[in-house]
């Protein structure tokens, strides 16, 4: 049965970068707690774990973990990564030349018990022939923040909604995907005070690069091999916003000395422009397109085949004994619990740390990179 987790909203630990006179930043938790998707990859690692002991080996592969080309989703290696993680604090060492394999597959379900939307991980253990020898038991993921990650999905929330007409608005998206391009701004609606903006670097500095529309209704952007990136991340609503930013389905804090970020904090009517994957508190390594066996994917997992999908999901945050916004829904803050981007030259990038609340997701936009044709170099792909 699928599990639905208390709501709470999240009273988080904020990076704060000052820019002129603008207050820019992000977050983390105060304490390491572990993600939804973490707990629930911790358990899949304890029944590999079982296996493991039970057959005499030490070891395991973690292999790809895919999604129904509907959802034309690339957070495989983020799955594959942290059950990869979860595994090895059992003391289970991952290599890809194991006798076993662990891989699977991840997709929106509807849960029979809560009515409500979820995206299902299923894994199960092969040899090295490919023959099955286990299937694990499902694992289900609740948390919107974390199913827009997952899934690449944009919309636009009702931070006010009940969980049914927010589930709605959450299954209609996936199912009819839209987003709206103005220039070279990308949002979930013509409305929505949210949005993103690529911009590229160039002689000059950072150049916004406008965006377009494929048949299926999401948005897609070209940079070419070598090129260095950055993320605008804008905030119209008159409340600060709370953003959590993956890459190729990995968190921007994957490679942080600091285990702990997770969100960026963007002032009311400011925006922030992110250089790159946060290192330290006062040096990011740059976004760069690279091929895909030095990317920052291939990096944290080399198996991993999955890429190119840049996704920003925004929640308003607040000072930690401050009033939320009237559009908070009371008793409900924090919701329902080819090429790729590797890490280029460093970038300075000076932040300290305050407290902070945060809402409900509002808004989550989302962005396709170098997706017209499949990258030619991946580990063991096709010549």
């Amino acid at each position: 049965m699928l599990r639905y987790p208390s709501r709470h909203y999240m009273k988080i630990r904020i990076l704060f970068l000052v820019i002129l006179l603008a207050v820019s930043a992000f977050a983390s938790r105060p304490a390491r707690a572990a993600s939804d998707l973490n707990k629930e990859l911790a358990e899949m690692a304890k029944k590999i774990k079982l296996l493991l002991d039970q057959k005499g080996l030490d070891a395991i592969a973690v292999g790809d973990f895919t999604a129904p080309a509907k959802l034309a989703a690339s957070a495989g290696p983020a799955i594959a990564k942290c059950l990869a993680e979860e595994l090895k604090t059992l003391g289970v060492t991952v290599k890809r030349r194991a006798e076993l394999e662990v891989n699977g597959r991840y997709q929106d379900v509807d849960d029979k018990d809560t009515k409500l939307l979820a995206v299902q991980i299923k894994a199960h253990i092969v040899d090295h022939s490919g023959d099955e020898v286990l299937t694990l038991e499902p694992r289900a993921i609740f948390n919107i923040t974390t199913i827009a990650s997952l899934t690449g999905v944009t919309v636009t929330m009702p931070a006010d909604g009940t969980d049914a007409e927010r589930n709605e608005a959450l299954a209609d998206a996936l199912d009819q995907p839209e987003v709206h391009l103005a220039s070279t701004r990308i949002s979930a609606a013509t409305d929505s005070p949210y949005a993103i903006e690529i911009q590229v670097k160039t002689n000059e500095g950072y150049r916004p690069r406008a965006a377009s529309k494929d048949e299926d209704g999401l948005a897609f952007l070209k940079i070419r091999r070598s090129e260095i990136y950055a993320i605008k991340l804008i905030n119209d609503s008159p409340h600060d916003a709370a953003v959590t930013v993956t890459i190729d389905g990995l968190n921007i804090f994957a490679f942080s000395e600091n285990k702990n970020y997770t969100h960026y904090i963007v002032p009311s009517k400011q925006s922030l422009l992110v250089p790159g994957w946060h290192r330290t508190n006062q040096v990011s390594d740059s976004f760069q397109v690279t091929e895909y066996s030095k990317s920052a994917v291939a990096e944290a997992l080399s198996n991993s085949q999955s890429v190119g999908t840049i996704t920003a999901s925004f929640a308003a945050a607040w000072a930690k004994d401050a009033e939320p916004p009237d559009d908070e829904a009371p008793g409900r803050k924090g919701g329902r619990s080819g090429d790729a981007t590797g890490k280029g030259p460093p970038v300075d990038f000076k932040l300290v740390e305050v407290v902070r609340d945060v809402g409900r997701l509002r808004s989550s936009v989302s962005v396709r990179y170098n997706k017209e044709e499949d990258p030619k170099d991946l580990p063991g792909g096709k010549p």
